[in-house]
């Protein structure tokens, strides 16, 4: 078994930097010829790139070529045996291989048939050859290298081979752990040259698949044409095939499947694989074998079939899977959604998961297109703006990026790349075209006529209107085959239940009917103009869908669709029987006398949107008696609605919104199908002919009690008197909004008032009071009040709650937000008056490998509130800045919590009354990452003459919603919240701090470690050393101080929470005083340039016993001790002060200026202290550089003004007026000798 591994065991370093995957040190004449060659024989055979020395280097001395090796491979393994330790070749590649430990690389020791305390303290034959090469070298210090490099070598966790433990199962476990390292920290494929968004795919299939699993299971992966199905599914066999005992990957199932001959074929090269245990490269290859065709019953296989489009391909192949090992896993790759629950019901003993592989998102997208454009990672200056638009257009579609971006390089000129994406948005590449087109060719006939017709018409539309125009066209009921259509990844439908379909596959399905219609000489669909234009007279019978777009005013003939610049689009001559929808929003249209003797007998859905020429609707019963969807919104010069309107029994979805000049609408509403109205912005109606013409205000008539079906309603009280008694008393209505209402309707304010009511809505009104909503509205789960700045108090609300949104409601006293909070918490049962034993005070997390995760897991909030505020409330017990926050917990289950966040928003257009986008709160706990998203998620701006403003929401979420989440004990919880704003150029929203109140078990502030370090570093340090700093870097070797993530300003690369002074790597304490760029340059950028890189230091700790307590080799000859402390004590803390400057104030000094303040700040110490300064003299070999001859110490020309900022905690504050300028310091002077 593997020991734990010390150090090297991060793969958080890049793999792209290593050229083998092992290095295998050994001395050969001891393991060449048995255990090495047969662990590097398994590994190989396993496909792991192995570097040997005695292969590639054999008789050459050791020489740069073979440090190389060393330093370009990833895992680095040393065999010792008995002999190791007399090889001079053998000792230092040790030595080159510890050097590379500290650098992330992965150390493996194994101690072949000797005891590693031999190799740790050099006993026997170790401690002979030592002795032994002391005496021919007259390098005394090369071997004390080696004995130092033993020494640390034996006390690394590795494998002991001995006697009684077989070296096959020591092999085993190290190919085990090799192979988890090389294979599952990162994806390797062979045919894959940049695999971007891979890894994060891959990981989520294995959480399906679950090899530790006993079970028998199988994962059906499908998706778009070109999305890179079996790209995934190859990388995937490389990461889990070493797991099985047989595994095979079957490619071009589908069309081997065509003939007897193919289907023999594919099924011997699924035996031989299983059964031969071949490796990927040899898949597709013709095998001759004798073996048996049955599927073996004892072995763990895994089999991946790929390009599978019906059920029988896999019967054919495996049979009925009934004779499988436990642990077997198979893999379906199809372009078929629907194939997992056919194989389901078929395949009823095993378990079959679904996975829909989705497009690239915008960043893998980025990175993709440019490693196959510029054959780097990010696109090339000037190039940004066309990259994203090439991004726009291919979606995320990795075959359009790569082919895209390939054709695209190495060309560098921007005209050209206009050009080609000018022609790429007219005319589909032809490689591209060819893919995207498999799927369409598989369709049957009529099933491709619905995919153009919703390419070409039908996208966008509601799916309903989509199938009432289909069923109109085709005479029967398109259902089935637009959810073939979908299962097939054609088309999708959005949040918002519209057909839609990705861009690449609409362009593909227009160019099909460009082709179709050069073929045919006929047009059935018009895309544009011109084709319809092009139109003979007499050919309007072929036309079928019509999608226009006009160029410029036109004038055509009256026997057309249009007339006198788009005034007229229908015309009474032309047969319109079939018409289902009309659209045409914007438009001129009139709806004059030719319009009323129009027959429409099939219209289901029609909108007038804007339309500024339609005064009057005429008789829809007799135009248009089967209207459902009827939407005249921003109509402003509508006058007047004809009495039968209130009569069509089959209208739905009813929109006056905006029709300021609207004054006369039907007197009766019997419409009983009516779902949906909207009646807001309507200020000019006043007329009811029942209720009189002098009426000044509206009063809606009785005859509304008689929308039974209304389930959704709004109310503009501007223009109405009163609502009727009978309004209260709808029976279905579950959404209300009322908006301009000067008090709370006393008719709404009453007993079984709207008996499901779910969502109330309340805006732009003066209400001061609300009725007892708890009783009078008990089923009630969302409450949104805007802009009442009247309004005092909210009552109670009922407990089936879970969502309140108040914004602009000036006069809210205090109370009632405290009260809403309460509520909430009740309801999901927190706990009372608890604290967390570190303090409320919490630090965030910075590394992104914090947030790595193997498995995923879904949850829902019990309850959300949304109210003006800046502060989070004393209660919760974890407060931090920024946008995550930890806790410990030790419960077997994660407990009832409350997780709250400040958002400020600073908007940048008044005239916006909301901010659209969505939030997404994500958990991670013990490997598992937890997601909540809620789209279309609207923060509501405030009414009020300030652009900037802060919201507190509180989200709450009880410990039964966390059921499946089972913690160890001690377990970190991290919760991070993330807000993507659909319009940054409206408004810029931050995340300025958060907060979580839970029942805890976080360890207390290790005031004890702070304690400790404070009384070693006075001990150590020179007791005129300045108080300040001492205690500066007491608080830094106990790692207590406030390491905050960043804030709101900060720049965009650190939105992965690197550091704030260089943007490029994660942020850490150890970090900001030693790797940092900006920390390289100060200290070599100061008086003596200082090369900090050799602190060897892998902890804070460390590093400051090393600033406390100098080893010689730090020192120059004419620095002592003291100086050292002294200078880089002061280094620190201005380095401390500069990442605060950037994470609060976004401002940062540069290198040259921070240098500048350590010498003067160094200066102004020493002058204080009387610290003597050291002899002149320097050695070259001090790691204390001198500046080159001739070249001047770094000058500044900075102003006053460019001081150190406005402090940010009381501890920066001592050392502000260390700095009051920039200009250049005085020579430093000699001192006494303290």
């Amino acid at each position: 078994m593997a020991f734990p591994i010390n150090k090297g065991d991060s793969s958080s370093s890049s793999t792209s930097q290593y050229r083998y995957d092992v290095f295998v040190s050994f001395r050969g004449e001891d393991t060449r010829n048995n255990f090495t060659s047969i662990l590097i024989g398994i590994l190989d055979h396993h496909g792991i790139n192995i570097f040997r020395d005695d292969e590639h280097l054999r008789g050459e001395e050791i020489s740069d070529k073979l440090f190389e090796a060393i330093e370009s491979s990833r895992i680095l393994i040393i065999v010792f045996s008995k002999n190791y330790v007399f090889s001079t070749w053998c000792l230092k590649e040790l030595v080159k291989i510890l050097e590379c430990r500290k650098k992330d690389q992965i150390v493996l020791p194994i101690f072949y048939k000797v005891d590693p305390s031999e190799v740790r303290d050099q006993k026997g034959k170790f401690g002979e050859a030592l002795t032994e090469h002391e005496t021919k070298f007259k390098d005394k210090m090369e071997v004390q290298k080696w004995r130092i490099a033993l020494r640390e070598a034996g006390s690394i966790g590795g494998w002991h081979c001995t006697k009684d433990r077989p070296q096959f199962t020591v092999i085993k476990e190290v190919f085990e752990e090799i192979i988890s390292r090389v294979k599952l920290n990162y994806t390797k494929i062979s045919d894959v040259k940049y695999p971007v968004g891979i890894d994060s795919r891959v990981e989520d299939i294995n959480y399906l698949l679950d090899i530790d699993s006993n079970d028998v299971r199988m994962v059906v992966i499908h998706g778009l044409p070109g999305i890179g199905k079996t790209t995934i599914a190859k990388a995937i066999y490389d990461v889990i095939a070493y797991h099985f005992e047989g595994s095979s990957f079957v490619e071009n199932v589908k069309e081997n499947s065509r003939t007897n001959d193919g289907k023999h074929q594919l099924r011997e090269t699924l035996c031989s694989e299983i059964l031969g245990g071949r490796t990927l490269k040899e898949l597709g290859a013709i095998k001759k074998i004798n073996e048996r065709k049955e599927m073996p019953q004892h072995k763990r296989i895994l089999i991946i079939l790929d390009d599978v489009d019906e059920l029988i391909q896999v019967t054919d192949l495996l049979g009925e899977c009934n004779c499988f090992a436990s642990g077997s896993r198979i893999i379906i790759i199809t372009r078929d959604g629907k194939l997992q629950s056919t194989l389901q019901e078929d395949y009823h003993h095993l378990t079959v998961y679904n996975y829909k592989l989705k497009e690239l998102d915008k960043h893998e997208s980025c990175e993709l297109f440019c490693q196959h454009a510029f054959k780097e990672n990010k696109p090339k200056k000037g190039y940004s703006e066309l990259v994203d638009q090439f991004l726009s257009y291919t979606k995320g579609l990795p075959l359009a990026l790569k082919v895209i971006g390939s054709n695209l390089y190495p060309r560098d000129d921007i005209r050209y790349w206009k050009s080609a994406l000018d022609k790429y948005k007219r005319i589909l590449n032809p490689n591209i075209l060819e893919v995207l087109k498999i799927s369409y060719n598989g369709l049957e006939e009529s099933q491709q006529h619905i995919f153009l017709d919703i390419a070409s018409c039908l996208k966008g539309l509601h799916k309903d209107v989509v199938e009432h125009v289909l069923e109109s066209c085709n005479s029967y009921d398109p259902y089935i085959d637009i959810e073939i259509l979908k299962d097939k990844s054609l088309i999708f439908v959005d949040e918002y239940d519209k057909l839609s379909m990705h861009d690449l596959m609409q362009q593909m399905g227009l160019e099909i009917i460009k082709q179709e219609s050069k073929v045919s000489k006929k047009h059935k669909r018009l895309l544009c103009y011109d084709d319809a234009s092009e139109l003979p007279d007499t050919g309007l019978e072929e036309v079928e869908g019509i999608t226009l777009c006009f160029p410029q005013p036109i004038k055509k003939d009256a026997n057309r669709f249009w007339k006198d610049e788009k005034s007229q689009i229908l015309d009474s001559t032309v047969n319109l029987q079939k018409l289902v929808a009309l659209k045409v929003p914007g438009s001129h249209i009139k709806l004059d006398e030719h319009f009323e003797r129009c027959r429409l007998p099939a219209l289901k859905y029609m909108e007038f949107t804007s339309c500024k020429n339609i005064t009057k609707l005429p008789d829809l019963s007799v135009i248009a008696p089967n209207i459902k969807r009827l939407k005249l919104e921003n109509c402003e010069n509508l006058i007047e609605i004809h009495q039968s309107v209130g009569l069509l029994e089959a209208l739905e979805y009813w929109n006056l919104f905006g029709c300021k000049n609207l004054k006369i609408i039907p007197r009766i509403l019997k419409m009983k199908s009516l779902d949906t109205f909207f009646l807001q912005g309507c200020g000019s109606v006043w007329k009811f002919p029942d209720i009189g013409q002098n009426t000044e205000r509206l009063a809606l008539p009785s005859s509304i009690g008689n929308l039974t079906s209304l389930q959704s309603s709004t109310i503009d009280s501007k223009s109405l008197n009163d609502l009727p008694s009978c309004f209260s008393t709808l029976p279905n209505l579950e959404v209300l909004v009322m908006v301009n209402f000067e008090k709370f309707p006393k008719n709404l304010d009453i007993p079984d008032c709207f008996p499901k009511l779910a969502m109330l809505t309340v805006m732009n009104s003066n209400i001061t009071t609300l009725p007892d909503i708890s009783s009078r509205f008990p089923q009630l789960k969302g409450l949104y009040i805007s802009d009442c700045c009247n309004l005092q108090k909210i009552p109670k609300l009922p407990s089936c709650i879970d969502k309140v949104v108040v914004t602009g409601c000036k006069s809210l006293d205090s109370q009632s937000s405290r009260r809403l909070l309460s509520q909430f918490a009740e309801k999901v049962g927190l706990p009372q008056n608890i604290v967390c034993p570190r303090g409320s005070s919490h630090r965030g997390y910075a590394s992104e490998t914090d947030l790595a995760h193997k498995k995923g897991f879904s949850f829902q909030f019990d309850g959300n509130v949304l109210i003006p505020g800046s502060k989070i409330p004393k209660w919760f017990n974890h407060q931090i800045g920024g946008s995550s926050i930890s806790f410990s917990v030790s419960r077997k289950l994660l407990p009832s919590f409350a997780f709250c966040v400040v958002i400020q928003v600073q908007s940048k257009d008044r005239y916006k009354l909301y901010i659209s986008g969505y939030c997404a709160i994500n958990i991670f706990v013990d490997g598992y990452k937890g997601s909540w998203t809620e789209h279309r998620e609207i923060i509501p701006t405030q009414s009020s003459s300030s652009s900037s403003y802060s919201f507190l929401w509180v989200f709450y979420i009880r410990d039964s919603s966390l059921e499946g989440i089972i913690l160890n004990e001690g377990t970190e919880v991290k919760l991070q919240f993330e807000f993507s704003n659909y319009d940054p150029e409206k408004a810029e929203i931050t995340v300025e701090k958060c907060g979580v109140h839970v029942a805890c078990t976080c360890s207390p502030q290790n005031s004890a470690a702070d304690k400790v370090a404070c009384i070693r570093i006075h001990e150590r340090i020179n007791v005129s050393f300045d108080e300040r700093l001492k205690m500066f870097l007491s608080r830094v070797a106990a790692d207590v101080l406030p390491f905050q993530q960043k804030l709101g300003g900060c720049s965009k690369a650190q939105d992965g929470y690197y550091c704030p002074l260089c943007e490029i790597a994660e942020d850490s304490v150890l970090h900001l005083f030693q790797c940092c760029p900006f920390a390289k340059g100060l200290w070599y950028g100061g008086r003596w340039g200082f090369r900090v890189e050799m602190i060897q230091a892998q902890s804070i700790m460390e590093f400051v016993e090393h600033i406390i307590d100098p080893p010689m080799e730090l020192l120059a000859e004419r620095v002592n001790k003291d100086q050292f402390t002294l200078y880089a004590a002061v280094a620190m803390k201005i380095l401390w002060d500069a990442r605060e400057d950037a994470l609060l104030s976004n401002t940062k000094a540069s290198i040259d200026q921070l240098a500048h303040r350590l010498n003067k700040q160094y200066d102004s110490y020493v002058r204080s202290l009387e610290i003597t300064q050291g002899t002149e003299d320097q050695s070259n070999e001090s790691v204390w550089i001198d500046m080159p001859i001739g070249v001047p110490e770094i000058q500044h020309q900075c102003h006053p003004t460019n001081t150190i900022p406005t402090p940010i905690s009381s501890m920066a504050q001592p050392f502000l007026n260390e700095d009051a300028d920039f200009n250049p310091s005085p020579p430093l002077k000699k001192m006494r000798t303290s």
